[in-house]
């Protein structure tokens, strides 16, 4: 039962996001969104699977970084291995630093045109405006999402300079 109402409340959240217009649509992109993890099991909009590991973590109905709020998106090889780093731009930078503050503990879930493919838990303040975020997918699959996100990226930038 509680399985069938997590299912209908994430269709609807994800159905809700695509409604979203922003005046590029009928055009191929790559969107990337990370919502916060619930902080109770009982006032969660959704609960996403992972792929892979099949963990499933309740999440808030709004996401918190959009398309709209990182300035690039780059794979980079860390200690633990590789995984895509997004930049936020100034604003977001400095609204997400509060979000890191006051949600220690919690996890970060990356969805990618309305599928989770990551997870970060939030260890600490995250000043410097970069999200790491590993996903599950192999890496010939996580460089071509890069390069789509990417050439978003450069659509959004362009489209919001006119």
């Amino acid at each position: 039962m509680v399985k069938s109402v997590a299912f209908v409340l994430l269709s609807a959240v994800l159905a809700l996001l695509g409604c979203q217009s922003t005046g590029m649509d009928g055009v191929d992109f790559t969107r990337a969104r990370f919502f916060l993890e619930s902080g109770s099991n009982a006032g969660f909009s959704a609960a996403l699977t992972l792929p892979v590991s099949r963990i499933q973590i309740p999440v808030e109905g709004q996401a918190i970084v959009s398309e709209y709020d990182y300035l690039s998106v780059d794979v980079v090889d860390v200690d633990l291995g590789r995984c895509l780093a997004f930049t936020l731009k100034p604003a977001a930078a400095r609204e997400f630093y509060q979000i890191s503050v006051g949600n220690q503990g919690k996890r970060l879930v990356l969805v990618i045109n309305g599928e989770p493919l990551g997870v970060r838990k939030i260890t600490g303040p995250i000043a410097d405006g970069r999200i790491y975020v590993f996903l599950e997918v192999k890496d010939d699959r996580l460089m071509e999402l890069a390069r789509k996100l990417k050439d978003t990226n450069f659509e959004i930038q362009k489209k919001l300079k006119r």
